[in-house]
């Protein structure tokens, strides 16, 4: 390493070249870092989500979750899978080993969902979600305006989502909270009847027709035209107009049918300070810059709210970004001053102001070269990188401190500038190398680690080794050449240099050197009060090693009462709040027990804002954390001065008042980093029984451990689910199967789809039919019948006319009550 400080010092115009070159990089470089708040971690997990609304957990189990799961184990690299079947909702969890190539996965999975969709419901759409950081929302906003959520839903999926995505380093926006709007086509029995018209030949009108066929190119005028045949079926008043084939009288859809646009039953209910209103949440990149992006969506929404018009407003409800700006802002607060204090300690005892200032160039010059190697190995500016980089300084200068105080030694004892400052760097260069190295390893290996832990704290374990090797080269390459410019000889001060040769030519001698060095040394202050101390341990080290032996104890006994947190709360002014009620209870039942909450939690001094979303989200990120179909999520955001621990008290003393609000819990939101405060306990057993009792006891056992908030288990919200068993003697002497009766009574409750039709720039599916609404568990077993000419709409037609129904029948032999067939009732029970 003397070499190479040698080197430095006949190349000094190359070395101020290199410094000049690794400040301004180092400077672009640090304003070019994207800023997050941990590294961009990818888990090796990704979930697929399946949404079947209407569906039990035991059919999504059978008809989803199962056969999904029996495909999707082909994958590579997988290391386990779990599924979990709630109502509507399939979620499959697959866990890879750290280091699979989650691209490679998320193809084959793509691959292994299209082979099974053979197996499953026609309507289903298997979504795969991964687990990386990058897809946890960046950025949550409510949107509200003058129109109906319907209309405002179609036009953020319309204009605002396809304007955010666009935005550099945006991967996709998702609005949820809203309903969607279908065509409803409901059939006027009379008007069926009159006409001949039945189900299919609507069916089939809206599916022959409105397809816009290439015909080829025709020459008119000189000019090329394209030809295509049809036309467009896109309004209303196009639907109602086409004709259907084999009706009588020239019958219409409109003739027979009315068609309007209805909105489809919601399966969730978002509100924002008490006003109903959408969600939009926006993810990013696993390159982007979270606070860039952030600033981008901020700057974009004044254009967003022109464009939708009708008093369109959007509220941040949360956003990493000012939670991330804190937490920099108050690493680099610190690390400043850590520089100014380390660079005050070196004045204070090198006691120059050239010397102090020839080693406080070595810390920024060390931390921008740093900021080199952040860039080369694709890292981010985050609370780990900067914490590194925190520790870092003050070690950075140790270096240079050793090597500018063995100079300035050198320089008062008479020697020449230049064997001083070599003289000096061929002492001291093993040892700072050592003392360098040997920190390296101790955070060097961490970069090793295998697992989550080696995905996190990677980027802090290089940084540290980046800073340090850095301050090493610096203190042999830089600092000797500003030393070689800035510091003075002693001697010129007296009116020459005295060089190793004394006026009258003699050599001056070892022993005196030697003498002038004692002579120096001791008349330093810092070795007049350390000496004495030094030798009152030296004559005393039994008393000595005690002493430091009851310190290191003392520090582990106070180990346990130290907090322990990843990422801690700093900066942090939003909690989440989850309500739970009763299995079953329904989405409107479940909204107006979130209403007392809501208006509970607007009333507490300190909070801000309060967005609650009641219900199921069905697809994107919103389906891997919806609440459940009869729970509620909040998220409060607080006043950032605001004492949030006692906040937080003060919420849950709140809501712990409300009456019959069910099982409400308090957290923290954790700054959009996704981690969890729990610890999961998987149950297996061979029966629903033995797992029932196994998981009620765990549940017992796991009540009242210290520190726990509280013990719940997934098979608590199991939900009743009404169970039609068919008689089979009597359906068969009826003339009907069970499958037969099962697909009328869901054809009955469903309405039947029939494509889709866009209308100005949105698609909407066609359902025909409205679907009966049954308000009782007795009324699914009995039939729901018209007084004649009315035909039965209840009737179970077999499948050869179940395309015709609710006409024509075929003649009964026997007439039930109001004229409906008797051989078509077919008999059931309900449970």
């Amino acid at each position: 390493m003397f070499r190479l400080a040698k080197l430095s010092l006949a190349n000094r115009a190359l070395i101020a070249l290199i410094t000049v070159f690794a400040s301004v990089f180092g400077v672009i470089t640090m304003s070019s870092l994207k800023q997050e708040l941990i590294p961009s971690i990818e888990f090796p997990q990704i979930t697929v989500i399946t949404s079947m609304p209407g569906a039990s957990p035991e059919v999504v189990d059978k008809q989803i979750s199962s056969p999904l799961e029996t495909a999707l184990n082909g994958v590579e690299g997988l290391e386990s899978t779990s599924s979990t079947s709630r109502n509507g909702v399939s979620q499959i969890s697959m866990v890879f080993t750290y280091g699979s190539n989650l691209d490679r996965a998320r193809n084959q999975i793509d691959r292994a969902i299209s082979n099974a969709k053979r197996s499953l419901p026609d309507d289903v759409q298997p979504q795969a979600i991964a687990g990386s950081i990058s897809d946890f929302p960046i950025v949550f906003l409510a949107v509200s305006s003058d129109k109906p959520l319907s209309e405002l839903n179609a036009d953020l999926a319309r204009l605002t989502v396809p304007r955010l995505q666009k935005l550099d380093g945006v991967r996709g926006a998702e609005v949820t909270g809203g309903a969607t709007q279908h065509i409803k086509i409901l059939p006027r029995p009379e008007a069926m009847a009159a006409s001949g018209a039945s189900i299919q030949s609507i069916s089939e009108a809206l599916k022959n027709n409105g397809a816009l066929v290439p015909a080829g190119t025709i020459e008119d005028q000189g000019k090329t035209l394209s030809l295509q045949i049809g036309s467009p079926v896109d309004s209303l008043d196009a639907i109602k107009a086409l004709p259907l084939g084999g009706a009588r009288n020239a019958a219409t859809i409109g003739s027979v049918a009315d068609v309007s646009i209805t909105e489809d039953a919601r399966t969730s209910i978002t509100r924002t300070n008490g006003k109903e209103t959408l969600a939009l949440s926006v993810t990013k990149k696993p390159e982007g810059d979270t606070v860039g992006i952030s600033h981008a969506v901020k700057d974009s929404l004044p254009q967003l709210e022109a464009e939708l018009g009708s008093n369109a407003r959007f509220t941040p409800i949360f956003d990493q970004a000012p939670f991330i700006e804190k937490s920099i802002k108050d690493l680099t607060t610190e690390g400043l001053l850590g520089l100014g204090f380390a660079v005050a300690v070196i004045l204070v005892f090198l006691m120059s102001v050239r010397a102090t200032l020839v080693t406080a160039v070595s810390i920024p010059l060390s931390l921008l070269i740093t900021f080199i190697g952040l860039s080369a190995t694709g890292y981010s500016l985050n609370i780990l990188t900067l914490g590194a980089l925190t520790i870092a300084i003050g070690r950075v200068v140790d270096d240079s401190i050793v090597v500018i105080e063995n100079i300035k030694r050198h320089l008062s004892y008479g020697e020449a500038k230049i064997t001083a400052i070599q003289t000096s760097i061929r002492e001291v260069a093993g040892a700072i190398t050592a003392s360098t190295l040997t920190t390296v390893a101790v955070f060097l290996p961490i970069a090793f680690v295998a697992g989550l832990a080696g995905e996190l704290f990677r980027p802090f374990a290089l940084t540290v080794t980046i800073a340090l090797v850095s301050s090493l080269l610096v203190s042999l390459t830089i600092v000797p050449v500003l030393a070689y410019w800035f510091l003075r000889n002693p001697a010129d001060k007296r009116g020459g240099a005295r060089e190793s040769t004394d006026a009258a030519g003699r050599e001056t001698t070892a022993r005196e050197i030697a003498a002038k060095a004692h002579e120096a040394e001791q008349r330093t202050v810092l070795q007049r009060g350390y000496l004495p101390v030094l030798t009152k341990t030296q004559k005393h080290p039994v008393v000595t090693l005690i002493a430091a032996l009851l310190v290191l104890g003392g520090t582990a006994a106070m180990t346990p009462l130290l907090a322990t947190d990843l990422l801690g709360n700093s900066g942090e002014n939003s909690m989440t709040v989850r309500q739970a009620l009763p299995a079953g209870t329904s989405l409107a039942e479940a909204s107006a027990s979130a209403i007392k909450v809501e208006e509970v939690l607007r009333e507490i001094d300190g909070v801000k804002d309060v967005q609650v979303t009641t219900g199921n989200a069905q697809t994107g990120f919103s389906a891997l954390l919806s609440a459940g179909a009869s729970n509620s999520s909040f998220t409060v955001v607080t006043e950032e001065k605001s004492n949030q621990r006692r906040l937080k008290d003060t919420v849950r003393s709140e809501l712990a008042r409300i009456p019959d609000a069910g099982k409400i819990t308090v957290g923290s939101q954790q700054g959009g980093f996704g981690t969890s405060s729990t610890v999961d306990i998987t149950l297996k057993a061979a029966t629903s029984a033995d797992l029932r009792t196994a998981s009620d006891a765990m549940v017992k056992a796991m009540d009242g451990v210290p520190g726990s908030s509280e013990v719940a288990t997934n098979l608590a919200a199991s939900q009743p689910v009404v169970q039609v068993k068919v008689d089979r003697a009597k359906a068969v002497a009826a003339g009907l199967t069970e499958e037969q009766v099962a697909g009328v009574l869901a054809s009955t409750i469903s309405p039947i789809p029939a494509g889709t039709v866009r209308i100005d720039t949105n698609d909407f599916p066609v359902r025909i039919g409205e679907g009966t609404r049954f308000t009782s568990i007795d009324a699914v077993g009995r039939p729901r019948c018209r007084r004649r000419p009315a035909p039965c709409r209840w009737a179970a037609s077999p499948p050869w006319r179940r395309s015709t129904y609710p006409f024509p029948l075929p003649p009964a032999t026997a007439s039930g009550p109001h004229g409906c067939p008797s051989r078509r009732r077919a008999p059931t029970s309900a449970h």
